[in-house]
């Protein structure tokens, strides 16, 4: 009998059989996805504040977790200056508003970590190349 129902059982033995995958590719291909979940996960936690500095830490080698560390931490800094400001008595409206766009600064941030792009934050991007961390 043939082992498929559309082939004769002269084709089955003619029939090309599919080499099995190398298992040194294999564990490659599973190595690099998980880098590259690893490097998404970082890129999250990078833009919440208090969380910035765990990927600061913890992946030194990986650049797209540091492209978006170092961004988070000045972005939380920004937000802790923004912050003290609005204390009663010292607000105002500029301070407000810069913590508003830095808060929407950060959710933009994880969106695109999420999507695996490396977004520069205008002004803060540049400062965090010149960091030496």
């Amino acid at each position: 009998m043939a082992d498929s129902f559309f082939l004769k059982d002269d084709e089955v033995s003619t029939q090309a059989k599919i080499p099995p995958l190398d298992e040194g590719e294999d564990e490659k291909a599973k190595e690099a996805d998980l880098l590259k979940d690893q490097g998404m996960i970082a890129s999250i936690l990078a833009y919440i504040p208090f969380l910035c500095l765990i990927p600061l830490l913890q992946m030194r080698e990986n650049q797209e977790a540091r492209f978006h560390s170092k961004q988070g931490l000045l972005l939380f800094l920004l937000e802790i200056m923004a912050g003290l400001f609005l204390i009663p008595g010292l607000s105002s409206t500029i301070w407000k508003t810069v913590l508003i766009v830095a808060l929407g600064a950060a959710a933009a941030g994880i969106v695109f970590g999420i999507q695996g792009k490396s977004y520069r934050l205008p002004f803060l991007s540049d400062i965090a190349d010149k960091m030496k961390i």
